[in-house]
């Protein structure tokens, strides 16, 4: 009876699927891991993003990328037909986490994200949402807005870059000539 049993589990073993042994198991392509990258962007040969990252993940199938402590400069100027890039002195978004995607265009900040005009005016808000196609940013956890001779506090904000219009929803508070008060 022994001999049976060992003979049912050989054949049970010898009919169990094995590993192919034609190459290694399919995995993802490598990730790009940098340290202290430096970022570029261009439409054509016009600069239309730069920054720098302390780590900078990079995951080619999807084309997904991921930042720690990351800095993107929007320079100031037009495009060709008029459009603005940034706002019209330039404007800086810092974060500790950025997650993005090449595919969509698409960059969610979060952890603390400041974004700096060079107008003066410093935005402070938990996450944000840049979107490339649309030119403009958005953020549904509240925001905080100093500027040379206001503060601000939002419930929500967009804003367009094009246009340079800033749109603050929700519960909005505005202290006119009291940036420098608390």
């Amino acid at each position: 009876m022994s001999v049976r049993l060992l003979a049912a589990c050989l054949l049970v073993a010898a009919c169990s699927p094995r590993r192919s042994a034609e190459g290694p198991p399919q995995q993802p392509p490598p990730q790009v891991v940098l340290h202290g990258a430096r970022l570029m962007s261009y439409e054509g040969e016009r600069l239309t993003l730069s920054g720098e990252a302390e780590q900078l993940t990079y995951q080619r199938a999807g084309g997904d990328v991921q930042a720690t402590n990351a800095t993107l400069r929007m320079p100031p100027g037009t495009t060709e037909e008029g459009m603005s890039v940034g706002t019209s002195a330039g404007m800086d978004i810092s974060a500790p986490n950025m997650e993005g995607s090449l595919a969509s265009k698409q960059l969610v900040a979060s952890g603390g994200v400041v974004v700096r005009t060079g107008e003066g005016m410093v935005v402070n808000t938990p996450r944000l949402t840049y979107d490339a196609v649309q030119k403009g940013a958005h953020g549904n956890e509240g925001v905080q807005v100093r500027g040379p001779a206001y503060r601000l506090r939002a419930d929500r904000f967009s804003l367009s870059f094009p246009d340079e219009t800033f749109n603050f929803e929700g519960s909005v508070e505005t202290v006119l000539g009291a940036a420098e008060r608390d």
